[in-house]
């Protein structure tokens, strides 16, 4: 990351942090984007008891690659029991992503091929 959060940042991110960890700890599934780096930085499936906690903990462990966050927990344990535990706690690249999950796609993916199936409706 390299950069200094702001003083009322910080303050607020501690309260949050403090909040969410009275909640249960989950699996789950981190992605990182940056536009200014191409898009797609990596996924991260790890356990903690919100965003802000899943976050530190990848920033703590080093594989925080900044950027946007999305944080999603896991909704069933099955899904987690079918990730190896040699693919949890590090950040997985593209090749990764699809291995575990062969129909993943990016958000820009997702928007683009939206955007064609609209112009495909609008054209008949």
């Amino acid at each position: 990351m390299g950069k200094r959060l702001p003083a009322w940042f910080k303050k607020r991110l501690a309260e949050i942090t403090k909040a969410e960890l009275r909640l249960p700890e989950k699996w789950h599934y981190v992605s990182f984007a940056d536009d200014t780096k191409g898009g797609f930085q990596g996924v991260v499936v790890i356990k903690g008891h919100g965003i802000t906690d899943c976050v530190s903990k990848c920033t703590r462990l080093g594989i925080n690659p900044g950027g946007q966050v999305m944080c999603v927990p896991f909704a069933d344990i099955g899904m987690v029991d079918s990730i190896p535990e040699g693919d949890r706690n590090r950040l997985l690249n593209r090749e990764d992503v699809l291995r575990l999950w062969p129909d993943s796609k990016t958000l820009a993916e997702w928007e683009k091929e939206d955007g064609e199936a609209g112009r495909d409706i609008r054209e008949r």
